[in-house]
């Protein structure tokens, strides 16, 4: 072989190279990290004797999975990662999203949030033998109320100094409001109801009451990205597949398959 036709098969394959790099791009993984249970969002899987098993699923995480999917974005989900760490990986770009997220003026400094996709019922829970007068937000702060490290509670006109925070599960919210080291807590109908499909219906509880909060402002659920992050730019592509995805039914069948006996709220 002459050393011009030498010259020629390298210029050839150089000139390929490009094109087999391009023909076979790796798919990209996202990581969404959420906070399990209660259902119906997300939820560990119980096996028959009511063992949580490995497998993570939920409202949310078929709809948020089936939206990414239909983008090309292969989604994983991390379930067994508390909120407030959730939150701060999220930040600092190890995950590249937090699921199920309310909006507050605080959380978008420093967060960029999707379109709701869900939207919930206020209520205050409270003990059934030491009834509450709440009528308004405004009343809440005449009593004590506890709370969950890292949750918002914005939309009950209420900061953290108003709470007696320090748990960070709603099992734990609960047991010390029935010991009595508070006189309520505030949380979404949904959320309390959900916990029916754990073996545990609160609702049924003899001990709690519970009642709406008239000027509560009804909060969302979004799916959150820091701020300027590559994940924040996959917004607006994931925004106008969801709402073509809720004005189809499909996020109020999926709703449903998790939660028959509740209402799909978009």
């Amino acid at each position: 072989m002459t050393k011009a036709r030498t010259l020629i098969l390298i210029l050839l394959l150089l000139l390929h190279l490009p094109a087999i790099a391009i023909a076979a791009p790796a798919e990209r993984v996202i990581k969404v990290c959420a906070d399990p249970d209660p259902p119906p969002w997300t939820y560990w899987v119980r096996d028959a004797s009511g063992k949580k098993t490995d497998q993570f699923t939920g409202a949310s995480v078929d709809l948020v999975r089936t939206i990414f999917n239909r983008l090309g974005v292969q989604v994983d989900f991390i379930g067994n990662v508390p909120w407030v760490r959730c939150l701060k990986l999220v930040e600092t770009g190890e995950f590249d999203f937090a699921m199920d997220a309310y909006a507050d003026a605080e959380r978008a400094k420093r967060f960029a949030y999707s379109a709701h996709y869900n939207t919930l019922t206020p209520q205050v829970f409270f003990r059934r033998d030491k009834p509450l007068d709440i009528r308004s937000i405004a009343d809440l702060k005449r009593y004590q109320g506890c709370g969950m490290i890292g949750a918002s509670y914005a939309h009950y006109g209420l900061t953290p100094d108003d709470l007696d925070l320090g748990v960070t599960t709603y099992e734990a919210m609960i047991r010390k409001l029935k010991a009595g080291r508070c006189d309520y807590f505030v949380e979404e109908l949904e959320v309390i109801s959900g916990y029916k499909y754990l073996a545990q219906d609160y609702l049924r509880d003899p001990a709690l009451a519970h009642a709406s909060v008239a000027d509560a402002n009804p909060p969302a659920k979004h799916l959150i990205a820091a701020i300027g992050s590559p994940a924040s730019k996959l917004l607006p592509k994931f925004n106008k597949e969801l709402a073509a995805f809720i004005k189809s039914g499909a996020a109020a069948e999926i709703w449903q398959r998790h939660a028959p006996d509740l209402p799909y709220r978009p």
